[in-house]
């Protein structure tokens, strides 16, 4: 079970066991912190933009840094759940992003199908179970609830062609919340952005958004 710390760099830290998840230990308790920062400035006029990785057809627009500062805690650990999103350290590596619990949705509805797949299936992610489950999925098309993803999961599941053996495709054939018989809102669809949904249409060779009404 993981913990959320305060550290006196004024941001919560997770903690398991007694080590800190987002740094290194160091001497006297001081926990060494890395991270790394990136983004792009093209033209002077129009500031930084954020860089979320990948090739750039400019190499010297990039900008990166790596940001290290040391950490002493102090104070009692808290439910990791009620420390808002701009006062989580965002140290360490990329996938301890994950290891954070969601914020709370929005929507009743939306919370109350989330209760319902933890209390049934558990909070972790129902497809890979590495990361807490952030995301309540479901059938685009019969709005039927499919089990609750991570972050991760939920962006990449979509995308996957799902061949044979693929994980991914089991858990689409034989979704873990099947049984539960749980609708997902009718008002509150989602709706994958236009290049998300060309690179489907070309992977599956159809469109499987279609017929998709946006959110209300």
């Amino acid at each position: 079970m993981c913990l959320a710390v305060p550290g006196d760099d004024g941001r919560f830290h997770l903690e398991r066991a007694g080590r800190m998840l987002c740094g290194e230990a160091g001497v006297g308790g001081v926990w060494s912190h890395r991270q790394h920062c990136g983004w792009i400035e093209r033209e002077p006029e129009d500031g930084p933009q954020e860089w979320r990785g990948g090739r750039l057809d400019d190499a010297d627009t990039l900008v990166s840094l790596v940001v290290e500062w040391p950490v002493l805690v102090g104070g009692p650990g808290v439910d990791p759940g009620t420390v808002e999103r701009p006062d989580r350290c965002q140290g360490g590596a990329y996938e301890l992003r994950h290891l954070w619990p969601p914020r709370l949705a929005r929507t009743a509805s939306v919370r109350r199908l989330r209760s319902a797949l933890i209390d049934a299936l558990g909070a972790d992610c129902h497809l890979c179970g590495l990361y807490p489950g952030a995301m309540v999925d479901h059938d685009h098309q019969t709005s039927r609830v499919r089990g609750l993803l991570c972050a991760f999961c939920n962006r990449v599941l979509e995308e996957c062609p799902h061949v044979t053996d693929c994980p991914r495709a089991d858990y689409l054939l034989v979704p873990p919340a099947a049984g539960l018989n749980l609708i997902y809102p009718a008002g509150q669809q989602w709706r994958p952005r236009e290049s998300t949904r060309q690179r489907v249409i070309e992977q599956l060779g159809f469109d499987p958004f279609e017929g998709l009404h946006p959110p209300s």
